[in-house]
């Protein structure tokens, strides 16, 4: 009989098992959530007339503020919901989708409100 059947690990854990399938669905509302800020903020910013590389500092903050906002609506403890803590704070900031989504709406509605007026 194998003295290691039974017991617990070295460390005194188990190791938590994660759905794969739970994991990409809380993976895709991440990255739809950050998608979406995006949006909202490349109007907001083309809206307000920012110009130049001090329009992507809202960009910037606006993603890294998606992790305590998706903390307060219910995914806590994070850990619990996403493989890592780095994953669950950095998925998808710097991706080109959110970063082009943030882009292509930061310069239509500025066009829209300061050039085309």
């Amino acid at each position: 009989m194998d003295p290691g059947l039974g017991q617990p690990p070295l460390g005194g854990k188990t190791p938590e098992l994660v759905h794969a399938g739970n994991l990409r669905h809380n993976l895709a509302v991440l990255g739809f959530l950050r998608t979406f800020v995006s949006m909202i903020m490349g109007i907001a910013v083309g809206i307000l007339g920012v110009e130049g590389w001090w329009g992507f500092i809202p960009h910037l903050l606006s993603q890294l503020m998606c992790a305590p906002l998706m903390t307060l609506k219910g995914a806590t403890p994070p850990t619990k919901y996403f493989h890592t803590w780095g994953n669950f704070l950095f998925f998808n900031v710097f991706s080109s989708v959110t970063l082009l989504t943030y882009i292509l709406f930061w310069m239509i509605f500025y066009n829209l409100g300061h050039i085309f007026t």
